[in-house]
């Protein structure tokens, strides 16, 4: 009778390596009316911007037109939510400037999470009613 008995020893260099995603880029549309808030509001409004996964950096510029508001916030949450608060844009007396509102955020790792699943929007409060027009923002990866 034959017997063989084998040892084998696991080499430390093969096992697995982890293997990083890629870093994302991302352009940021957000087109902002009267559709997100079934009100009877004229108002309109446009963000464009940017993410990068690496930096956690969000920035973006708002322009508005016909519309005068008092306060404008990012927010997260579900479709026909209220959404919690991520940032105030502007708070004011409607006095906008005509080029627009240019700002940015780092994010958070739940808020970048929110971002990417597309619970983001912008919501437009003015005098009479709150909020009078919003948008959602969509992401499309550069």
């Amino acid at each position: 009778m034959f017997s063989c008995f084998c040892h084998v020893k696991k080499n430390s260099s093969t096992e697995e390596t982890r293997i990083n995603p890629p870093v994302r880029a991302y352009i940021i549309t957000a087109r902002i009316d009267k559709k997100g808030t079934n009100t009877n509001a004229e108002g309109t409004g446009v963000l464009k911007g940017t993410y990068d996964e690496g930096s956690k950096q969000l920035s973006y510029t708002l322009t508005i037109e016909n519309i005068a508001p008092t306060l404008i916030t990012l927010r997260s949450g579900i479709k026909g939510s209220a959404g919690e608060l991520v940032k105030e844009i502007y708070k004011g007396k409607g006095d906008i400037p005509a080029k627009g509102i240019t700002g940015g955020l780092t994010l958070t790792p739940l808020q970048e999470r929110n971002l990417l699943k597309g619970l983001w929007f912008v919501a437009m409060n003015t005098v009479s009613v709150s909020p009078d027009i919003s948008g959602v923002l969509t992401l499309k990866q550069k």
